[in-house]
């Protein structure tokens, strides 16, 4: 077993488009960075300090204003702290060179599988997240994610997921979504481009006081005693990835923007 760590940059990969008010066009993202750089404000911080005048304060921990500035920038490819999209189109190009080599092992009969998790991993909230300004407003993302714009693919991941169904391999969707949310999440699915799925696994009621881990654990083992092999698995999240059975390959996606332990 291994383990894929994001990082390699293969060309800058464009953020899409979000859709605008009702009866509106939708918004591209902006060209201009957010707020300061971090060399600004790293200048106007040394410059108030060499005030002898001055009292400056310890703070052992990042400004979170100045962060989100950061996080914007990177989710909208500007300014230079590097592109969200393209570190994650090239992790996912990373993981279908992995599928690549798995199937050399197949062996007679033997029934493949791929693991893939659902928010991050194959639809984007980033236009929700940009909403809510890199923040998390449980009333607005929980209505967003069952909305029709909820639907945003992650290109890789679709060429991945068409791929593996090209070379007869089974693909699970495995998500700490609610049980209550599959509709949308099927009809979001298939408006992203994922079509002819073999399972897609949702947190039941019991399920949802597990931990993460501990759920995705057990429904790849339901896969796993189904007869198959799991020849990768892949989500932003480590918990999407930890815990027994794994993958034989786990490919780790960047998320800059939320941790689920």
């Amino acid at each position: 077993m291994w383990v894929l760590a994001a990082g390699v940059v293969l060309g800058q990969v464009a953020p899409p488009s979000c859709p605008g008010p009702a009866g509106q066009p939708a918004t591209p993202p902006s060209k201009q960075p957010s707020g300061p750089s971090e060399a600004e404000v790293r200048a106007t911080a040394e410059t108030g300090a060499a005030d002898p005048t001055a009292l400056v304060a310890a703070e052992p921990m990042e400004n979170f204003g100045v962060a989100r500035f950061r996080l914007a920038d990177y989710a909208n490819c500007v300014g230079d702290g590097g592109c969200y999209w393209s570190d994650l189109d090239a992790q996912t190009r990373r993981a279908e060179m992995a599928l690549d080599a798995e199937l050399k092992t197949k062996k007679p009969g033997e029934r493949l599988a791929i693991v893939l998790d659902i928010d991050e991993t194959s639809l984007s909230s980033y236009c929700e997240e940009k909403r809510e300004a890199y923040g998390y407003i449980a009333s607005m993302y929980n209505a967003w994610i069952i909305s029709a714009e909820a639907s945003i693919p992650i290109p890789g991941t679709v060429r991945l997921f068409n791929k593996a169904r090209a070379e007869g391999v089974a693909v699970f969707f495995l998500t700490g979504r609610a049980e209550e949310q599959r509709q949308a999440t099927e009809r979001n699915l298939e408006a992203a481009g994922y079509h002819g799925w073999q399972g897609l696994r949702l947190r039941d009621s019991v399920e949802t006081t597990m931990s993460t881990v501990a759920y995705k654990s057990l429904e790849r083992k339901k896969i796993a005693d189904a007869g198959y092999r799991i020849l990768l698995n892949m989500g932003d999240q480590w918990s999407d990835l930890n815990g027994s059975p794994r993958g034989e390959v786990s490919v780790k996606l960047p998320n800059p923007f939320y941790y689920l332990p």
